[in-house]
C-alpha cells in the first residue's frame, strides 16, 4: 500500500473550502482558515488537518478531516484524544468549548474495521458515549461531487461506487480524468491527477493509469514530486535493510547488490518508470528489464 497520507493532506490545504461545503450541506460562503494554536498538548498528537469555519448561517466551528489509509481497530480512542486537544486548546485561548465537527474518511473497504462508537459503562452507570462522523468514499455519487464543481474532491472519484463490471470500472477511472482535465488552473490540475494517480493506483491495473495519467502530465506537481521523494526513500531503506540482512549472512557486498535489486523490484512493483529507477539504484536499463522477466 503506497503511502496516501502526504497527498491527501495536500488535497485538504489546496482547496479546503470543497471539503468544507461537502461535508455541511447548506453553509453558506464559508470563510475557511487553517487552525493553528500555540497551545502544545502534553501528549504529542499528530492532529494537523483542522480547519477553522466562519459563516453567516453558523456559528465559528472547527472540522477536523482524518483520512484513513490503513487499518487502525484503535482509531475511535485516538480521534477522543485528538477531540480533546482541540477542547484544550480552544479552552486555553478562548475561555470556551468550540463545536468541533470530526470526520473520518476511509478510501478503501479494507480500512474500515467497523467500530465507531466508544463507550464506558460500570455497575449499570454510563460515562462515556463517543462518536464521529464516518465517509467511505467508495459510498458516494461521483456525479453528485461534480454537478456540485468540488473540484477538491475529483481525484478520489474513480473510488466511488467501483464495484462494478470490469468495463465499467475503467469508464469509472476514465470519467474521473476528463472531469480534472476540465480544470482551467493548470497547477492545480496537476496537483489533483498526482492525487487520483496515487489514489487510484491502489485498486485499478497499472496500465490503465499510465495510460490515462502519463508521466508528463504530473511531473511539475509538486505533490506528485514529493510523494515519488517519499517512496524513493522508503523502497531505499527496504532495500538497504534487506541488504543488511543478506550482508550478515553472504558477505556486505553481496549483501548490498542484493539490497539495490530489492530496491529496484520495489519501485517496480510502485510503478516507478525505468528511469527514475535507474536514477535512484544506479542499475542499468538492461538490469531492470532482468528483473521484470524474474
Amino acid at each position: 500500500m503506497a503511502n496516501i497520507d502526504q497527498p491527501i493532506k495536500r488535497l485538504f490545504q489546496r482547496r479546503p473550502t470543497d471539503w468544507v461545503r461537502f461535508s455541511v450541506p447548506g453553509i453558506e460562503d464559508p470563510i475557511v482558515r487553517p487552525f493553528k494554536t500555540e497551545y502544545t498538548p502534553k501528549v504529542s498528537s499528530k492532529l494537523d488537518d483542522v480547519f477553522w469555519i466562519e459563516s453567516e448561517n453558523s456559528t465559528p466551528f472547527l472540522i477536523h478531516f482524518e483520512p484513513m489509509g490503513y487499518l487502525d481497530e484503535s482509531l475511535p480512542i485516538r480521534m477522543l484524544r485528538y477531540r480533546t486537544d482541540l477542547w484544550e486548546a480552544t479552552y486555553h485561548e478562548q475561555k470556551k468549548i468550540i463545536p468541533i465537527l470530526q470526520i473520518v474518511l476511509y478510501f478503501y473497504p479494507a480500512h474500515d474495521h467497523g467500530t465507531h462508537l466508544l463507550q464506558e459503562e460500570w455497575h449499570g452507570e454510563k460515562f462515556l458515549e463517543y462518536t464521529y462522523r464516518v465517509i467511505r468514499i467508495w459510498e458516494l455519487s461521483p456525479q453528485e461531487i461534480v454537478d456540485n464543481g468540488w473540484v477538491g474532491l475529483y481525484p478520489l472519484l474513480p473510488l466511488m461506487r467501483r464495484n462494478a463490471p470490469r468495463k465499467i470500472r475503467k469508464e469509472a477511472l476514465q470519467f474521473g480524468v476528463d472531469a480534472i482535465m476540465k480544470v482551467t488552473d493548470i497547477a492545480l490540475r496537476r496537483d489533483l491527477l498526482a492525487v487520483m494517480g496515487v489514489l487510484a493506483g491502489e485498486i485499478y491495473p497499472k496500465e490503465w493509469i499510465h495510460s490515462m495519467i502519463r508521466r508528463e502530465m504530473i511531473m511539475e506537481s509538486p505533490i506528485y514530486q514529493d510523494w515519488m521523494r517519499e517512496e524513493r526513500e522508503k523502497a531505499m531503506q527496504e532495500g538497504i535493510k534487506e541488504g543488511m540482512k543478506e550482508g550478515m549472512k553472504e558477505g556486505m557486498k553481496e549483501g548490498m547488490k542484493e539490497g539495490i535489486k530489492r530496491t529496484a523490484r520495489n519501485m517496480l512493483e510502485k510503478g516507478f518508470d525505468e528511469e527514475t529507477i535507474m536514477e535512484v539504484t544506479g542499475l542499468t536499463k538492461e538490469e531492470i528489464l532482468l528483473l521484470k522477466k524474474q
